[in-house]
C-alpha cells in the first residue's frame, strides 16, 4: 500500500513538531550572577559540608543517650537440688528470680552528657568552619571573575578604538600622509590586544571551572557572568576592636577550641567522680513447690580500687585542657594579626580606587579622544596615541583591580570573623 506524497510530507512535518515539542529547551544558567545564591548552592550541594553535617548528626545522636542508664540484669538461681545420678537433677528445690539495676553516683550521668554535648558542639563548629572557608573561597573567586569580565569589557572598548586607529593609519598611508610603519604598528598593537583578550577568556573559563568545583557541580556547567560586586560595610562596621570581639565569639575554629576545652574539663571531673562507688539495687522472689516462699532485696556497691586507671584519665584530661588553652592563645594572636593585615589592605585598596575613579579617569578618556582625533587628522603621531590608550587602560584596570581586591579582603575578614558582615 502506497501513501500519497502529500500525506507523507504532512505526517513528517507533524513528527518533527512532536519531536521539537518533546525536547526540552536548553536550560539557561541561573548561577554565577549573585554571590548569595552561589553560597546557598554550595551549602546545599558541597560534599564536604554534607559529610560534616552527618558527623554532627552522629555526635548529636550519641549525646541524646549519653546519660542513659545501663540495661538491668535478670538472674535465675536453682538451689537445694537433689540428684542421684546423671547430669540433670532428679528434683528441683527452690528457685530464685532477681532483677538488678545499676545507678551511677557522683553526677557521672550529667558529666557524660556534658562530654557528649561538647563533642556535638565541636562537630557543629567543624561544620561551620568548612562552610566558612568555602564561603571565603567562593567570594574570592567571584571577585576574580568580576575582574576578568570587567577587564574583557575594557579590552573590548580598546579594540574598538584600535579598529578606528587601523582605519586611520590605512587612510593616512593611502593618502600619502603616513608611512607603512604606522599601519603595521597599529595592526601589531591590535594583535597584541587580541592576545590579551584570548588570555582573559581562558582565565574566565578556568575561574568558572574552579567555582563549579566549589559549588559541588560539574566543572563544565554554565555560569552567568557576575552581576556586580556586593557593597562594602559601613566604615564603623570595620573597626578592629569590634571585629576582634566578634571573631572571638563567632569564629568556628575558636568555637571548636571552646567546645574541646569544655569536654576536657568534663572528662577531668568525671575522672574525679569515678572514685565515688556506683550502687546497684536488686529485688527478687524465692519460689518453692510452685509457690512464692519469700521476697528479698539487696544493695551492691563497686569498690574503686584501680587508682592508676583513674589517675591516667585525669592526667590526660588536664593535659588536654592545657593544650586547648595554649592553642586558644595562639589562635587569638593569629586572628588579631590577620585581621589587622586585612583591614590595612582594605583601606589601601579603597584609597587606590578613589585615586583611579576620580578626575584622573575622565582626564585619561579626554586625552585619548583628543589623541585619536589628532591622529586621524594627521597632526599627532602613532606613539602618542598608543601612550594615551595605555594610560586609559591602566587607570580603568587599576580601579577595577582595587574593587575586586577589596571584595577579596572583605571575604578574608568575614572568614576570620566567622560570618557575613
Amino acid at each position: 500500500m502506497f501513501m500519497p506524497i502529500a500525506w507523507r510530507g504532512a505526517i513528517g512535518a507533524m513528527l518533527m513538531l512532536i519531536a521539537a515539542a518533546g525536547t526540552p529547551a536548553q536550560a539557561q544558567p541561573t548561577l554565577g550572577g549573585d554571590v548569595s545564591l552561589l553560597l546557598a548552592t554550595a551549602r546545599s550541594q558541597h560534599p564536604d559540608i554534607a559529610i560534616a553535617a552527618l558527623e554532627r548528626d552522629m555526635a548529636a545522636a550519641r549525646a541524646s543517650a549519653a546519660d542513659s542508664l545501663t540495661d538491668p540484669t535478670f538472674r535465675v538461681e536453682f538451689n537445694d537440688n537433689t540428684r542421684s545420678s546423671g547430669l540433670f537433677p532428679d528434683q528441683l528445690g527452690s528457685r530464685k528470680y532477681m532483677l538488678e539495676q545499676s545507678f551511677p553516683l557522683g553526677g557521672k550521668r550529667d558529666l557524660r552528657r556534658n562530654i557528649a554535648d561538647a563533642d556535638t558542639a565541636d562537630a557543629q563548629a567543624r561544620q561551620d568552619q568548612i562552610a566558612n572557608e568555602l564561603a571565603a573561597r567562593i567570594k574570592a573567586v567571584q571577585a576574580q571573575r568580576y575582574l576578568a569580565q570587567a577587564g574583557l569589557r575594557i579590552l573590548g572598548d580598546q579594540r574598538s578604538l584600535l579598529d578606528r586607529t587601523v582605519e586611520a593609519a590605512d587612510r593616512a598611508y593611502a593618502q600619502g600622509r603616513g608611512g607603512q610603519e604606522g599601519a603595521l604598528n597599529s595592526r601589531l598593537l591590535r594583535n597584541r590586544l587580541e592576545t590579551e583578550i584570548v588570555r582573559l577568556q581562558g582565565d574566565i573559563r578556568q575561574l568558572d571551572a574552579r567555582l563549579n568545583g566549589l559549588l559541588g557541580r560539574d566543572s563544565g556547567a554554565m555560569l552567568q557572568p557576575p552581576l556586580g560586586l556586593a557593597p562594602l560595610p559601613k566604615p564603623e562596621r570595620l573597626q578592629f576592636e569590634n571585629l576582634m570581639a566578634e571573631a572571638l565569639d563567632r569564629n568556628p575554629q575558636f568555637r571548636q577550641l571552646v567546645a574541646r576545652g569544655s569536654g576536657a574539663d568534663a572528662r577531668r571531673r568525671l575522672a574525679d567522680a569515678d572514685w565515688v562507688p556506683d550502687v546497684s539495687l536488686g529485688v527478687g522472689t524465692i519460689e518453692q513447690d510452685l509457690g512464692v516462699r519469700a521476697y528479698e532485696a539487696y544493695v551492691t556497691l563497686n569498690i574503686p580500687l584501680r587508682g592508676g586507671l583513674r589517675d591516667a584519665k585525669k592526667s590526660e584530661a588536664i593535659a588536654e585542657q592545657s593544650a586547648v588553652r595554649v592553642r586558644r592563645q595562639a589562635i587569638e594572636l593569629e586572628l588579631a594579626s590577620n585581621l589587622r593585615e586585612a583591614l590595612a589592605g582594605l583601606e589601601a585598596q579603597q584609597r587606590i580606587e578613589g585615586l583611579s575613579s576620580g578626575g584622573i579617569l575622565s582626564q585619561a578618556r579626554a586625552a585619548l579622544t583628543a589623541q585619536l582625533r589628532a591622529y586621524e587628522q594627521g597632526s599627532s603621531g602613532f606613539a602618542d596615541l598608543v601612550q594615551a590608550q595605555s594610560r586609559l587602560r591602566e587607570v580603568e584596570l587599576d580601579g577595577i583591580r582595587a574593587q575586586a581586591e577589596q571584595r577579596r579582603l572583605l571575604a578574608e575578614i568575614e572568614r576570620l570573623v566567622g560570618g557575613d558582615l
